[in-house]
């Protein structure tokens, strides 16, 4: 029987640089703790007025830097955020990176500000909005089946097995015998 070609024995060793201790400058590469190098968050901006909400909007787009998302973003209700609207999250002012032409700026991105009120009322509605797509057929209102049922004075159907006669009795197999492979249309 042979072996699996992609097993843990056939993959190269693993190698930790060698350091050259003779230097001062050189450290112990046992001793390094491993992290990584992160940039400070710089999007990560609060606004000043407590109801107003921030969103991130593209602010050029491809090669010819269309603003059709910016126009789109102004005409629902946002306006460009000015850097004395905002602060960072530990309170210090915006960060002058990202400030040009007084708007708040990265990249190809702009920070927009919108009345809260106005951007939960948005929110709600897509969620109404998603929520009126996944019910079932049929169902016109708000609730389960028996808010749907109690509303129109109707009662909820008992089993399909409700009218027969009481000798009348379904026949439900058990699961062993299924799990036997036993063919039950032969019993």
């Amino acid at each position: 029987m042979s072996e699996p070609t992609i097993t843990s024995k056939n993959l190269p060793p693993t190698s930790v640089p060698k350091v050259d201790l003779k230097d001062p400058g050189d450290i112990d590469y046992s001793q390094v703790v491993a992290k990584p190098l992160r940039s400070p968050n710089f999007i990560n901006l609060v606004p000043k007025n407590k109801g107003l909400c921030l969103f991130w909007g593209n602010r050029a787009v491809g090669e010819k830097e269309s603003s059709l998302r910016f126009n789109q973003l102004i005409a629902m209700g946002f306006t460009p955020a000015k850097p004395e609207d905002v602060t960072d999250q530990f309170g210090n002012p915006c960060p002058s990176a990202l400030a040009r032409d007084g708007r708040v700026i990265y990249g190809d991105l702009i920070l927009l500000k919108i009345p809260k009120v106005d951007y939960y009322g948005h929110l709600k509605y897509n969620a109404e909005n998603a929520e009126r797509r996944v019910r079932r057929f049929g169902v016109a209102m708000a609730g389960g089946r028996s808010d749907h049922q109690a509303s129109e004075n109707r009662d909820i159907p008992a089993s399909a097995l409700s009218g027969l006669p009481k000798d009348v009795k379904a026949y439900v197999p058990s699961l062993a015998g299924m799990d036997d492979g036993v063919n039950l249309a032969e019993k």
